[in-house]
């Protein structure tokens, strides 16, 4: 494809969403916009198939800094991840929110963060890729918050609160980095971080603040609380689509194939290998289906966090790793897309459509599960390939952990299927078809996803492999056997969305309760000090005006004749009785 149809085509997958969120804003061209808008990530899609990675740069030297569009491959999985679930679950809004005033307000939030994330993905340079970034975090804050509800907004302050603090610490990480070159382009920034004096710090600031959109663990408190109360097409795009710009982030900006970081690489698979066991312990004691979800996506983003500090220590293998991390992240984008938006359908009471339901999310769990023949094994496969290229003892240490987290993963998604079965609770939405049709098209997708980009899927899926695939899901399936004739659930009290924060919370409350008291205290005895003030100005102001009106009346000669007189008269009687 020519270069500039395809960089044309880029652009317009970035502006057209832009330009429909203008439109909402006008009386005029809402109703045009409410039709355009689900359709909205379409130009996006179709440079995925249309444009070949390598062809693709363009540099704009008087755009921001000197900006630099472009995709590369991994670029191209990411756009081809987050412009699919973007265009699903933007249909699925259609039918999701009857109310024209409800749709337009979300649709105006929606394709703000999507041209953010599609602008990020395409941008070659830092002030871009930080603008379509920052972009994207904010204007998910109107997603968070949309049913206005108590713990909506409290979800919402705290998203917002950390969306501030990584913002800041990225946008000192991208000063730092750019410092140290004379250019903004990412590849020009990656090989002077090789030898830069602050690399450690920017490394540090860099991973923090994207590492609260990945969902790190101690960084992850806002992802349980936003995916609870967000409707299910935004919790769609937040889980499948938004975490991932983290990891992109990380890929970008650190310089992982250019030089060995041990002390990094470690710290990374330690934390990644204790998110992936936390989701999941967290996870399983949830009752609401949208949280377990939400724990299950720390539980795999720990699992990515792990294989780029496995990068960090073998750089030599990076063009190996590299592509595993980016099938892995499209793999789990589509599952758990698949499952949010499954989640808001199961509000039928009768169980004949529930199963239909409860059969469809069968399909995206065992794909999260590394099912035989899934998406899963796939990405399974090409990460457990990566663990070879780790230095010992990681080359030791890693496979048995990554088995032990697909039986733990196998059985968070034994417990959301049970959560969700036909004779549980109503949840979400009664299935209507424009609430059908959109899913069934995302379950196609993770369906065919190991076919479109697993060529090797025939030989991995060996009588070896399918065992190793099988094995974690019946084992998790005799646990969760045991565990319901056990009935361990019905008396196991959930851990509250949040966990760490609603702890931090709570010890902190008596303190704040202390605080907010003798601050009322201080407001008290400010208003009364502010009262008597009051109080006394208008005294002084009265004994001034008094004063003032014995002054004016001395003006006149008859009364300043009568008293002089007084005065004299006054003076002689004192003087005469002084005599006597």
């Amino acid at each position: 494809m020519n270069s500039s149809l395809s960089i044309g085509l880029l652009l317009l997958g970035v502006i057209w969403p832009l330009l429909l969120t203008l439109m909402l804003t006008f009386r005029g061209g809402r109703s045009l916009a409410q039709h355009l808008a689900p359709w909205a990530a379409l130009p996006a899609l179709v440079a995925c198939f249309l444009i070949t990675p390598s062809d693709v740069h363009w540099d704009f030297p008087g755009l921001l800094l000197g900006s630099a569009l472009g995709l590369d491959a991994t670029g191209q999985v990411f756009l081809l991840l987050s412009a699919l679930l973007w265009t699903v679950a933007g249909v699925y809004a259609r039918a999701y929110f009857p109310l024209p005033e409800q749709r337009s307000r979300f649709y105006l939030f929606f394709m703000l963060a999507m041209a953010g994330n599609f602008g990020l993905i395409v941008a070659q340079d830092l002030p871009s890729f930080y603008f379509g970034f920052t972009l994207m975090s904010f204007a998910a804050y109107g997603l968070v918050v949309f049913n206005g509800d108590v713990a909506a907004l409290r979800a919402g302050r705290v998203y917002i609160a950390l969306v501030v603090v990584g913002e800041l610490m990225l946008f000192v990480a991208l000063l730092l980095a750019v410092q140290a070159t004379d250019t903004t382009t990412f590849n020009a920034v990656r090989i002077a971080l090789i030898d830069a004096d602050n690399r450690d710090w920017i490394i540090l600031l860099a991973f923090t603040g994207f590492g609260i959109k990945v969902g790190v663990i101690g960084l992850h408190v806002w992802l349980p609380l936003a995916h609870s109360v967000a409707p299910a097409p935004a919790s769609a795009v937040l889980s499948g689509v938004m975490l991932k710009a983290g990891v992109l982030g990380w890929l970008r900006l650190l310089p992982i194939e250019d030089v060995v970081l041990p002390e990094w690489g470690s710290f990374m698979i330690v934390l990644g290998g204790i998110s992936a066991f936390y989701g999941v312990i967290i996870g399983v004691t949830q009752r609401n289906p949208k949280t377990l979800l939400a724990y299950s996506s720390i539980s795999q983003m720990g699992i990515i966090t792990l294989f780029v500090g496995v990068g960090m220590l073998a750089p030599q293998a990076w063009s190996i790793i590299l592509p595993s991390i980016a099938f892995y992240a499209l793999h789990h984008g589509l599952s758990k897309g698949a499952l949010f938006l499954g989640v808001g359908i199961l509000g039928d009471s009768r169980r004949r459509q529930r199963c239909w339901v409860w059969f469809g999310l069968c399909l995206p769990a065992l794909a999260l599960a590394a099912a035989p023949w899934t998406s899963g094994m796939l990405a399974k496969n090409l990460v457990n390939s990566s663990v070879l290229y780790a230095p010992a003892p990681w080359s030791s240490f890693l496979p048995v952990l990554l088995s032990a987290s697909a039986v733990a993963t196998a059985l968070l998604m034994a417990r959301f299927l049970y959560l969700t079965r036909p004779a549980a609770k109503p949840f979400g939405l009664v299935p209507v078809t424009g609430l059908v049709w959109p899913w069934m098209v995302l379950l196609l997708a993770v369906l065919l996803a190991p076919w479109w980009l697993g060529s090797s899927l025939p030989e991995q899926a060996g009588k070896l492999q399918m065992i190793k695939s099988l094995w974690p899901i019946l084992l998790a399936l005799l646990v969760t056997v045991m565990v319901l004739k056990m009935n361990v659930f019905h008396s196991l009290r959930p851990v509250p969305a949040g966990d760490i924060f609603v702890l931090i919370e709570r010890c902190f409350k008596p303190l704040y309760c202390m605080a907010r008291k003798w601050l009322d205290i201080l407001c008290f005895c400010s208003q009364i000090w502010q009262r008597y003030l009051f109080l006394m100005i208008r005294r002084v102001q009265n004994i001034m005006a008094s004063i003032l009106t014995l002054e004016r009346g001395f003006t006149l000669w008859s009364r300043a004749i009568y008293f002089v007189v007084i005065i004299a008269l006054g003076i002689s009687l004192i003087t005469f009785t002084a005599e006597f």
